[in-house]
């Protein structure tokens, strides 16, 4: 239980930080190579795990598994493209907390889905969260670091939906006793292909491929390195402790992206954004217990 605290603390850590990185650099880069780099360290690093942990699934390649884990991988695919247009569109002080509101939307999907039952305080907090994006939506003014917040904040909205299903896709596929290696080796598999469709689009049109520098490295690497630290928080702890630690990495990236991306905040924004971070917390707790 210990190793599982320290991994879900580490992985706030990396996504919160990844998400400040992946924000500068999709502001910094054209958006080809971003996508190119961004798929291809995902691919490189989730195929390690595969080679580190369980090497022999490079020769039982199943089709079967693979449309099991095929909607999983497609809605992480749009979600990673529809990410950069959020977060250099609007403010990520804004945006993140948005983004990391998907448990709204599984919480409706187990019970439209699962027929799972859910009870008046989930009905509560997802209220409020959805007052709460609404009343966002409408107080957001272009500024330098959001130059179309709306849009942000549309793009965010399609990125939650997106985790979301692939969430729930990811736990039907666990229930056929599937592992998360092997989805991490079709996905390795899917990203490669798909950062070498992008590697191409560069070569067909006037974009250079950009030369990696650390600020591509720090933007497309820290987020999947606090993905593949999350699974090992799940397996050495107990997901009612781990997910709500792990969770709160919203609260992290809304603290640094005021400090390191000098993003201002009215009061009311500031309440939004607080009662969506609570709520969420709070739809996990329930969830989970």
């Amino acid at each position: 239980m210990f190793l599982g605290i320290i991994f879900a603390i580490f992985v706030a850590l990396f996504w919160s930080l990844g998400e400040i990185s992946y924000s500068r650099l999709s502001r910094n880069l054209d958006r080809a190579n971003v996508y190119f780099y961004q798929y291809l360290t995902r691919a490189i690093l989730y195929l390690a795990v595969v080679v580190i942990f369980n090497i022999s699934l490079f020769t039982q390649f199943n089709f079967d598994h693979f449309f099991v884990f095929l909607p999983i991988i497609t809605c992480d695919l749009f979600a990673s493209y529809v990410i950069n247009i959020s977060v250099s569109n609007g403010k990520l002080s804004v945006v993140s907390p948005i983004m990391a509101a998907y448990p709204v939307v599984d919480i409706f999907l187990g019970l439209i889905l699962l027929k799972e039952k859910i009870g008046i305080p989930e009905i509560v907090l997802s209220t409020i969260i959805a007052i709460s994006i609404i009343t966002l939506t409408r107080k957001q003014k272009k500024t330098k670091s959001a130059p179309k917040p709306l849009k942000g904040i549309i793009f965010a909205l399609c990125y939650m939906l997106l985790v979301a299903f692939s969430i729930y896709f990811e736990k039907t596929a666990y229930i056929g006793e599937l592992t998360v290696y092997q989805l991490y080796f079709y996905k390795g598999i899917v990203y490669l292909l798909t950062s070498g469709f992008f590697m191409l689009l560069i070569g067909v049109t006037p974009v250079r491929l950009k030369k990696p520098n650390m600020d591509i490295i720090k933007g497309t690497c820290i987020t999947p390195i606090g993905n593949i630290l999350n699974s090992f928080a799940l397996s050495f702890g107990n997901i009612i402790i781990v997910t709500p630690i792990s969770s709160m990495y919203s609260v992290i990236t809304n603290f640094l992206s005021r400090k390191v991306l000098k993003e201002r905040l009215s009061l009311v924004e500031s309440i939004c954004i607080g009662s969506i971070l609570l709520c969420t917390f709070g739809l996990i707790t329930l969830g989970l217990l």
